[in-house]
């Protein structure tokens, strides 16, 4: 099951040069043990500067041999002990997340490619998790038919406890943009209105809808 290790960090004001700078850097240490970084910038919503830089593994063997060759690089550890970074961003939080998409009916890897992601999160309510897959799954459906984009779903394993990921991807801004203005097609309010009738309901809180943008190229 794929792994996404992620950093958000929100970058200082006045600190945006010196910062791609080091990013750089760092991404050359990174990249010559496997995935490559990827780095993610807010767009829409949430707090201004707000960047989000991550590598995916294919499962936990291998995210485990990744991080051992990147703590034992020289260069790697070169870059912490300066404590560059501490000058020009303030770290959210490190999260690990699996890519459980194929528990829904979906496959993995389709953030791969995009240049733009909008991600809702949620917190599962306490013993509702099958019943929230179960209506992504089912929601899922309903967009497939309707020719919409279906979601990634991402779960936390470290961090914050309890969250789930939804990240739709795009190929640019236009795409992203004509989906939200088609709205949620008309089977998706069946969906909502049948699962609202379980006593179980609601399955989960919402918590952000955000949208990135990939500035990986950009650095």
């Amino acid at each position: 099951m794929p792994i996404l290790r992620s950093l958000e960090s929100r970058v200082r004001p006045g600190k945006r040069q010196q910062w791609g700078a080091l990013m750089r850097e760092i991404k050359g240490i990174i990249d010559k043990h496997g995935s490559p970084l990827r780095v993610l910038q807010l767009q829409v919503g949430g707090h201004p500067g707000t960047v989000i830089s991550s590598t995916r593994s294919e499962d936990w063997a291998d995210l485990a041999k990744r991080t051992k060759a990147l703590n034992a690089d020289a260069a790697y550890q070169s870059f912490l002990a300066r404590g560059a970074m501490a000058d020009v961003v303030d770290a959210v939080e490190i999260r690990l997340a699996n890519d459980i998409t194929s528990e829904v009916g979906g496959a993995s890897g389709v953030l791969q490619n995009a240049q733009i992601f909008q991600v809702s999160s949620m917190r599962i309510l306490p013993g509702k998790r099958a019943k929230q897959l179960e209506f992504i799954k089912q929601a899922r459906e309903v967009r497939k038919g309707a020719g919409l984009t279906s979601a990634t779903v991402l779960e936390v394993v470290a961090g914050d406890a309890g969250m789930l990921y939804l990240a739709w991807a795009y190929a640019d801004i236009d795409a992203w943009a004509k989906e939200r203005a088609a709205g949620q097609p008309k089977g998706f309010a069946d969906l909502q209105q049948h699962a609202s009738s379980d006593p179980q309901w609601p399955y989960s809180e919402g918590v952000a809808t955000r949208v990135y943008t990939d500035i990986t190229n950009q650095l």
